[in-house]
Parts: C-alpha cells; sequence; structure tokens
C-alpha cells in the first residue's frame, strides 16, 4: 500500500512539474531590414499581428500571422484565402533572422533598446516624434550597414548633394 501511494505522489509531483508550455515565438518585437526595392522597413511583430512601417507606405494594416516551425504564415497574400505560407526563416542569431519569400530574401536586425517604436508609440497619432525618431534610425542602418557614411548624409541635408556613387549607379539603370 505504502509503495502505491508513493508512485501516485510521484506521479502527481511530475505531472505538475512539468506544465504544457507554449513555445517562445522568436519574432517577438520590432525589427528593421531594407527590402527588395532598397525601402527601410520596421516591423512589430506582436503574439498574432505584426505592421509594418515604411517612408513610402507609412504604417500598413496590421496582418495575422504565426510561426510553424522554420516558416512564417499570413493572411496578407489576397491571392490565396485564409493564413498562407509567406516566408522560410534561417535564424543567424535570435536578433538577426533571414526570411526568404518566393520574390526576395530579407535580413531583419531585432531593434534593441531603441525609444519611440511602433511597439510603444502610436505612429499615427505621435507621427512627428514617431518619424524624428524612425529617421534617425534609419540614418544609422545606412550607416552601419555601410551604404552610406555620415557625412554623406549630413551633405544630402545640408547641400541636396546626392553622393557620386548613387548617381552613377542610376546612370546604369
Amino acid at each position: 500500500m505504502m509503495r502505491k501511494l508513493i508512485i501516485v505522489v510521484l506521479i502527481g509531483i511530475l505531472g505538475c512539474s512539468q506544465p504544457d508550455q507554449k513555445p517562445q515565438n522568436k519574432l517577438l518585437g520590432t525589427w528593421a531590414f531594407l527590402d527588395v526595392r532598397g525601402n527601410y522597413n520596421e516591423a512589430l511583430f506582436m503574439d498574432s499581428i505584426y505592421y509594418t512601417y515604411n517612408m513610402r507606405y507609412g504604417l500598413t494594416a496590421g496582418n495575422k500571422y504565426y510561426v510553424k516551425n522554420d516558416s512564417l504564415y499570413s493572411d496578407i497574400d489576397s491571392r490565396r484565402k485564409g493564413m498562407s505560407r509567406i516566408a522560410k526563416f534561417r535564424w543567424l542569431t535570435d536578433d538577426l533572422v533571414i526570411l526568404s519569400t518566393e520574390f526576395s530574401k530579407d535580413t531583419l536586425e531585432r531593434l534593441i533598446n531603441a525609444s519611440v517604436t511602433l511597439e510603444n508609440t502610436d505612429a499615427k497619432k505621435d507621427s512627428s516624434k514617431f518619424r524624428t525618431a524612425f529617421n534617425k534610425r534609419y540614418e544609422d542602418y545606412l550607416v552601419r550597414k555601410g551604404i552610406l557614411s555620415r557625412e554623406e548624409i549630413e551633405e544630402f541635408k545640408n547641400e541636396q548633394k546626392v553622393p557620386e556613387d548613387v548617381i552613377e549607379r542610376l546612370k546604369g539603370e
């Protein structure tokens, strides 16, 4: 009898100590990336909805999504009904991921310790505050990636001077 009681107690303890845990969604938070057209974007992934913001389109309406294994499913594709696989992940680190779609590959960088983001600011109600912070992050991103230098950014702001390599690239198109 004592043996059965010990077994029942052990089963109860072990059963309670291993709660079912939902896999953590590593995408939660705010991310920065250049899209296939070279537009700087920021994306906020919440529990089941994500938003994107860029200078051209502003804040997009939220899209539903979920993560399953190495794939992102969303309702963004209007050609399909419901949720469909729109991208595959390749995690480089917890803060750097490559999203591959049928059209492009985007490398997303997590925004860490950034203030005035989609996560903590209403981009429509606080548009001036948000846009100023967004533009600063955009410039920092371009410098960090070696796309532009601080000097080139300042020359463009102050004198509307376009960098020579950009002019040459535009001539070739």
